[in-house]
């Protein structure tokens, strides 16, 4: 966490400018309606990969409305329509892989925005496909875009926001209600060409709100603009109608670097912990991308009416994802990602079973059922899982570690499509692999720290080495080495990550103690997060002492 001389701290800046206040909710409500598009663009091809079955046998009847159907991806090459469906999980990785980089590096307002853009204008463009290679091109491009969009939305969001309302930012399930939403709008056009207008329409109305949503002023801070940051401050304290807080001078005050650095991906692997942390969260992504992607893309192949088990789905997403949101306050983040895994490989391991009893109205009955409830609980992961990760990653590689990790789900959704495939050879071998990944992405969330009470960092942590005092004026130097370090916030991150990482080897969760009356025997001035209770009543009062103690004792030789 980024902080001045006094102690003042990125957390207590965004609560006295307002805490969760107006400015916040308008940027988090603008940025989840931003997520229209993309959600009907990357589920345009469970809807679009629809063969209508009465091509090649007596069954349910589609009309020639499908992207599928349009290009006669039926019968002995519907393996075509699944492939572009990779495809275009495959641009989402290239996007993913492409703006982790580009976002640490420009901001993270910039390339949002390039992807709003981008998306209206390839939908419009994919509409008059006149060729099924021309349509799976498209759906790439609009793969990338998608992938631009994605890496980039919630760390915009979160990085304006404490830890206590950091879970909202996340969990809110608009992608919940705009798969319903989609549902809808997919029944009602019934007709691929006007699906991608209507997906084109829904983006052009947000591209206007630029001009309100600015760049992440922790990217600034991060990057050593601390005047740019100091403007987004003010514009968030006016629009919050609270005055500019005075503490908005000592922010950058401290940093041990300077200028505005380059980050890069090594830099992901350039600290121990770091290193295995995100070695970790690559295999647990890209499970989520298995799964969630595999059945979502298998709903087609479920009994009953294509758009109302759509509209079912995310209908039964939308409640909870607010569930997620209390477990994640109450348990942690790993905690309820834990949960929703575990309860979403039993259904998973229900379908599988139910799918092999005797065919009868029931049996389809109950395989929609738990095929749902097992997507809906995959689902319902990912917002303690992006939680975790976003609050994992400093803010200079945040970008790039989220990237790196949506990057990660995209092979999985890559794999995903593939295996509904396998469905028609093999019945069932999704949800068996799908129960396999989850139990694997559970045993290796256990090493991972819970982020939940602690506060976002702002640059990477490395190990400390003590300073080397060659000249004449090594007193004087001596004693500016040891303020710089007390006052050093990257020096109190290294401290404080070391005794939570110690405390978690005895399952001991760091917290603030609770405030009753006067306290007599201990300080305990007020304190938001355990960060910032330990460095104000324990931390600087000891270095105090002891700074004064070695300038009276050695350094004045008294």
């Amino acid at each position: 966490m980024t902080q001045g001389p006094e102690g003042v701290g990125i957390e207590e800046l965004i609560e006295e400018t307002g805490g969760c206040g107006r400015y916040q909710v308008l940027l988090s409500a603008i940025i989840h309606s931003c997520k229209c598009i993309v959600c009907f663009s990357m589920l345009f091809m469970v809807y679009g990969a629809a063969a209508p079955d009465w091509w090649c046998s007596e069954g349910i009847e589609l009309e020639n409305i499908t992207s599928g159907a349009a290009f006669s991806l039926v019968c002995d090459r519907e393996w075509i329509s699944s492939t572009i469906t990779s495809i275009q999980m495959a641009g989402i990785f290239v996007g993913n892989i492409a703006c982790g980089q580009v976002a640490d590096l420009i901001g993270r307002r910039k390339p949002f925005f390039a992807s709003i853009l981008a998306l209206v204008l390839l939908n419009i463009g994919t509409a008059f496909s006149v060729s099924w290679v021309m349509f799976a091109v498209s759906r790439f491009l609009i793969g990338v875009s998608v992938g631009f969009e994605l890496t980039v939305q919630y760390s915009l969001a979160a990085e304006f926001t404490q830890a206590r309302w950091r879970t909202w930012v996340v969990a809110i399930p608009s992608w919940a209600i705009e798969t319903s939403l989609f549902a809808l709008v997919c029944w009602t056009l019934n007709d691929w060409l006007w699906i991608h207008i209507a997906t084109a329409a829904t983006g052009i109305p947000l591209l206007f709100t630029y001009w309100f949503v600015p760049e992440s002023f922790r990217w600034y801070i991060g990057h050593d603009r601390i005047e740019d940051a100091k403007k987004v401050v003010q514009k968030m304290a006016q629009f919050n109608r609270k005055p500019v807080p005075k503490s908005l001078d000592y922010i950058g005050k401290g940093n041990a670097e300077g200028g505005d650095q380059k980050y890069f991906f090594s830099d992901l692997f350039k600290e121990k912990k770091l290193r295995l942390y995100t070695c970790l969260f690559m295999i647990v992504w890209m499970t989520l991308g298995i799964t969630s992607y595999g059945i979502q893309f298998g709903v087609p192949r479920l009994s009953g009416n294509l758009f109302m088990n759509m509209f079912i789905l995310g209908l039964a997403s939308s409640p909870i994802q607010f569930i997620s949101i209390w477990l994640q306050n109450r348990l942690g983040r790993k905690k309820t990602a834990w949960l929703f895994y575990g309860l979403g490989a039993a259904a998973a391991f229900a379908v599988a079973v139910t799918a092999r009893l005797p065919d009868s109205q029931g049996q389809d009955l109950a395989t929609n059922c738990f095929a749902i409830t097992a997507l809906t609980l995959v689902n319902a992961a990912w917002s303690p899982i992006q939680t975790l990760t976003i609050e994992t990653y400093p803010t200079v590689i945040r970008n790039l570690g989220y990237g790196t990790q949506n990057t990660m789900t995209r092979i999985g959704a890559i794999i995903g499509p593939q295996l509904v495939f396998l469905e028609t050879m093999f019945e069932v071998s999704l949800y068996w692999i799908s129960v396999t990944a989850l139990v694997v992405a559970m045993a290796l969330l256990v090493p991972i720290p819970e982020t939940g009470s602690t506060d976002l960092v702002d640059k990477i942590v490395l190990p400390m080495t003590p300073p080397l005092v060659e000249d004449d004026d090594s007193e004087e130097k001596q004693e500016t080495t040891s303020l710089a370090e007390r006052n050093d916030a990257d020096v109190w991150d290294a401290l404080y990550d070391k005794s939570v990482s110690t405390a978690h080897d005895v399952d001991v969760e760091p917290s603030v103690p609770r405030r009753f009356g006067r306290q007599v025997h201990r300080p305990h001035a007020p304190a938001e997060t355990p960060s910032q209770n330990c460095k104000t009543n324990m931390y600087l009062p000891f270095v105090d002492h002891l700074l004064v103690d070695l300038d009276v004792r050695l350094l004045k030789g008294n």
